[in-house]
């Protein structure tokens, strides 16, 4: 299990995304949105993406699974906040051959 490191939205778009391969184990990635007065200060997703010829099951958190599609098939998926007395939410993998992920935050937060 490794915990994801999380990258600013790069200038050339999520295809500028530094990818690490996903680890059997399952990973972790800090907490998801964070608000201020309820304005949200910043967002944090995971894109995954899977070239492997079968779909893959990812479940972040409390979240229900998403299937990334085959082949090229990329699924961004939003990290969820749950709670102040857990700073890392868990993300686990039907299978992880051919299976890439990236943590990526929208908005700075103060």
């Amino acid at each position: 299990m490794a915990a994801l490191t999380i990258q600013d939205v790069p200038v050339g778009g999520l295809a500028s995304l530094t990818f690490t391969a996903c680890n059997g184990g399952g990973d972790t990635v800090a907490a998801g949105s964070k608000a201020c007065a309820g304005w949200e200060l910043e967002t944090i997703f995971v894109v995954v993406r899977n070239t492997n010829a079968a779909t893959r099951d990812v479940t972040v958190g409390a979240l229900a699974p998403v299937t990334v599609p085959v082949t090229t098939g990329v699924s961004v998926i939003p990290v969820p906040n749950e709670g102040i007395n857990d700073p890392s939410v868990a993300i686990s993998y039907s299978a992880v051959t051919n299976l890439d992920i990236a943590a990526v935050r929208i908005g700075k937060g103060y």
